[in-house]
């Protein structure tokens, strides 16, 4: 069984979400979207969360060309909004690291 991998900083999270194909970051980007959505948590009605939800809403999840540009944009509005969630609450971003952190290999 693979151990699943801890991230201490939102670089070092962010580092392995860029290395992931489309089809994952896709899958790491919704997993933190239905974070905020479902669960939601201190710090989520930031605006580095408010970019990120409304660059994601614009992905198309089947993934095609016209999905390429927002999927970035949405992965640098999650470093941004993780940058910033764990400046200012650190606890709550090793919870969102440690939700997110199986989807990441």
């Amino acid at each position: 069984m693979k151990e699943v991998k801890k991230f201490y900083s939102s670089g070092e999270l962010m580092e392995a979400v860029k290395a992931l194909d489309y089809k994952k970051k896709y899958e790491v980007l919704k997993a933190f979207y239905l974070l905020m959505i479902d669960e939601g948590f201190p710090g989520d009605d930031s605006m580095m969360c408010a970019r990120f939800r409304e660059s994601f809403s614009l992905i198309y999840p089947l993934l095609d060309e016209s999905s390429f540009v927002p999927l970035h944009w949405a992965v640098n509005d999650m470093d941004n909004a993780l940058y910033e969630i764990d400046i200012h609450d650190p606890g709550t971003f090793m919870g969102i690291a440690g939700a997110l952190s199986p989807l990441i290999k």
